[in-house]
């Protein structure tokens, strides 16, 4: 009897289960669309991925030929190229500021250190500031041509920029530099120290003074020249 029961009991379960609506065991269209769709954008950003990464490579290639032992080929394998080409791609750079930021890195004295270096070379221009590379010489030479070179050469450090390294000081000059100007576009304020300026004061000649004679004799000669 209890058999019987039991084979009741599972013959009703098996036939609730059958009248269940069939999206339970079968996916849908729409997800099956979905699915497609992340597959496809998954796959594009793969083949974006890849095609980021070889232009990095070149560029890689490109530095080590016009820096020289600046840019060493141990330091730049591809491994890194993949690394860069992740983070341009998450900035999402226009095709436009991609390119002026890899033609103007071959004009520098030294390689962008990382991925967001690089970027920042093509806002240089457009932004108003000055030149990574001047304002970097100018502080070397204690010439500030404005507050944002000042406070960039404070963070890096004074005396770090007289007595270490260019090799050193540059690299970290080019991660903070783009910071601080950054800063100051979104309202950052950053002043400049108080120069001592030099006054000029005129200080009228007396008559008995002892070169008033000779001033006079000179002009006196000027005067009979000028008429002949």
């Amino acid at each position: 009897m209890g058999q019987h029961q039991y084979f009741v009991q599972d013959t009703k379960l098996t036939t609730h289960l059958n009248k269940l609506p069939i999206t339970l065991s079968t996916p849908s269209k729409a997800s099956m669309l979905s699915l497609q769709a992340q597959r496809d954008k998954a796959r594009c950003s793969n083949e974006q991925l890849r095609a980021l990464t070889h232009d990095i490579v070149r560029l890689f290639g490109e530095w080590q030929l016009n820096f020289g032992n600046k840019a060493k080929a141990a330091d730049y394998p591809v491994q890194k190229a993949l690394l860069w080409a992740k983070v341009v791609l998450h900035l999402q750079p226009s095709a436009e500021r991609w390119q002026q930021a890899k033609e103007r890195s071959i004009l520098e004295e030294w390689p962008p250190s990382s991925a967001r270096d690089l970027l920042a070379l093509a806002d240089q221009d457009a932004s108003g500031y000055p030149d990574m590379r001047e304002a970097y010489l100018s502080a070397a030479s204690k010439r500030y041509a404005h507050a944002v070179v000042y406070e960039t050469a404070r963070r890096v450090g004074f005396w770090d920029i007289k007595s270490r390294a260019e090799a050193i000081t540059y690299q970290r000059w080019q991660q903070i530099y783009p910071k601080v100007c950054s800063e100051h576009a979104n309202g950052a304020s950053f002043t400049l120290p108080k120069t001592q300026r030099v006054t000029h004061q005129h200080m009228p000649m007396r008559d008995d003074s002892p070169f008033a004679a000779t001033v006079n004799a000179f002009l006196e000669g000027f005067s009979r020249c000028d008429m002949q």
